[in-house]
């Protein structure tokens, strides 16, 4: 395995809110822009949003699509404004050029890309004639929270819009930047809380839709939020948030990533400090003492990049249950309480859902781990899951060296995506609303795939159609390729997912004619739509090992 791929598999993990007055969503009977019927879209005529006029350019994917890229969605968060909520667009003068993106979030990985903290941006692609208005397919990137951006080629929208929707793809405030929580950050707050400035940033961006996606043709009362690993628990975050009331109907969660979220804002942790003992911990690195009445100061007015280094200094492993979190966490507002207890108690927003995971999640995630044998497992699962190692070892069974790296990918596949995917399904199922369960099993004729099987983020070109033989220099900041040699099953699989996701975008199902049909979820028959080289249907789908997920999380919740 490369040095390239081990050093990726701890960054591509992955996938509010101090509001003001003037960037808070509106009540939820607030009335929304009512969507015009037709909609012409053009280089020459330019379209008013928020801030002011935009020209976008004609799609290089599809010349019947417009892409408008860098749209700003709230002011720079820079200076004064590092590490509070997204406050309202800076207006521009003239007509903006949307025809490049804008920079990404700060973060690590020496992408050879502009990096900067006003990076609060989307992007929308959408067909140059709309008759009618069109659902919206609004994308949260992955990335472990610590990285990505939602520029980058592999989440190009032009084919999904060619489908017949508006893609909107956004940036959202990363690592350090976007979840640093302090004592200081939460006593300037009317609500006691900090830490979720990147939760903010997405819930800035559905308001920004609200008001501002029927000028690109789309439907504000059809919008559908979805993302992967840690854009998929985004959307599991987003979907407990009470400011996000309102301003989405429908979900897609791929490959759910919550490793920390259920952190108390302050206080005893179990496995983890508390994400305020956190922020202090780096706010000391950059000699903001807790004790300084300027702490602040200091930490607003610190470079960026001295910012990056000092919450890298203890990056640790998620694997190992080390090192520095970044991630959401248990604020009393913007995510009022622990998150599985809101969801067993059916306390998120009620609206069709799509979840799933894939067939190997664990494989790009272990090539850094230090597993060469059976002893090596052993001594991992006592060591990291010391309350369930018993049953793990047993489930696992482990009994030979060669079967060491099966073991901990299948441990690292059930920990961190099965249990959380199952968690959220057998939740959901409980509502109103429909769910429906996938599992993507096609193991894509790329590098990673011929290695690593259907591994984390196999599904993403699939889920976008931009599959490609042809390498493309651009932007990758978590190393993925959506370059392969692919053929007509790959076509195939790849037009079956985007007229799944296409189809429940529309109307709240992804069922439709010519398809396989998909059975709605429930915990009776337990039923998943395999996507493979065939997609049919199947059953159980890693019900034993997300079992002991439970187990896992019931231990930790007993110990606080």
């Amino acid at each position: 395995m490369t040095r390239r791929i081990r050093t990726i598999a701890w960054r591509v993990l992955g996938s509010a809110v101090l509001f003001s007055a003037a960037c808070s969503p509106p009540p939820a009977e607030a009335p929304t822009l009512e969507a015009p019927e037709s909609v012409e879209l053009s280089v020459e005529v330019p379209v008013r949003v928020t801030g002011g006029d935009l020209r976008g350019a004609v799609s290089t994917i599809d010349p019947e699509i417009m892409a408008f890229r860098g749209i700003p969605f709230a002011a720079p968060p820079v200076g004064d404004l590092r590490w509070r909520p997204p406050e309202a667009v800076v207006p521009w003068d003239g007509v903006r050029d949307a025809g490049e993106a804008g920079a990404i979030c700060v973060q690590g990985g020496g992408q050879d890309v502009v990096q900067s903290e006003d990076c609060l941006f989307l992007n929308v692609w959408a067909p140059r004639h709309i008759s009618e208005p069109l659902p919206v397919l609004y994308w949260i990137h992955g990335g472990g929270y610590t990285g990505g951006s939602g520029s980058t080629q592999i989440y190009d929208g032009a084919r999904l819009a060619a489908g017949g929707s508006v893609v909107v793809t956004i940036n959202y405030r990363l690592n350090v930047f976007g979840f640093l929580a302090h004592p200081a950050l939460s006593a300037e707050s009317p609500h006691d809380a900090s830490g979720n400035y990147g939760l903010m940033d997405m819930v800035e961006g559905l308001g920004w839709v609200r008001d501002n996606i029927s000028s690109f043709g789309g439907d504000p009362d059809r919008v559908t939020i979805f993302g992967e690993s840690a854009g998929a628990g985004a959307v599991m975050s987003v979907m407990v948030m009470p400011q996000s009331a309102g301003l989405f109907h429908r979900a897609i969660a791929e490959s759910n990533w919550v490793h920390g979220w259920d952190r108390p804002l302050r206080g005893e942790a179990t496995g983890f400090d508390s994400a305020e003992a956190q922020g202090l911990s780096v706010a000391a690195a950059l000699h903001a003492e807790a004790d300084t009445a300027d702490a602040l100061s200091v930490l607003r007015a610190a470079d960026a990049q001295a910012v990056l280094a000092a919450a890298d200094a203890d990056a640790g492993s998620p694997f190992l249950r080390s090192g520095y979190v970044w991630a959401p966490n248990v604020d009393g507002w913007t995510i009022p309480d622990d998150p599985l207890a809101l969801y067993a108690s059916g306390r998120q927003h009620d609206v069709p859902l799509i979840v799933g995971m894939n067939g190997n999640e664990g494989s790009l995630m272990t090539q850094g781990l230090p597993i060469a044998g059976s002893e090596d497992f052993t001594e991992h699962v006592k060591s990291v899951y010391p309350g369930q190692a018993d049953e793990m070892l047993a489930h696992y069974d482990v009994t030979s060296d060669e079967g060491a790296q099966r073991g901990i990918d299948h441990l690292v596949h059930d920990m961190y995506f099965a249990g959380p995917v199952r968690a959220h399904v057998r939740s959901q199922a409980a509502l109103s609303s429909p769910v429906w369960l996938y599992h993507f099993t096609h193991e894509p004729p790329t590098p990673w795939g011929e290695t690593l099987g259907a591994h984390h983020a196999a599904e993403l070109v699939y889920v976008f159609g931009t599959l490609t033989t042809t390498d493309d220099p651009g932007e990758r900041p978590l190393g993925l390729s959506p370059v392969g040699q692919y053929t007509e099953v790959d076509h195939q699989l790849s037009d079956a997912i985007r007229a799944y996701w296409l189809q429940f975008a529309a109307t709240g199902d992804p069922n439709r004619p010519n398809l396989q049909v998909w059975p709605a979820f429930d915990t009776g028959s337990d039923t998943h739509l395999e996507l493979g080289a065939d997609v049919t249907t199947g059953h159980g789908l890693h019900r034993a090992g997300a079992a002991l997920w439970d187990q896992l999380q019931a231990h930790r919740r007993v110990a606080d």
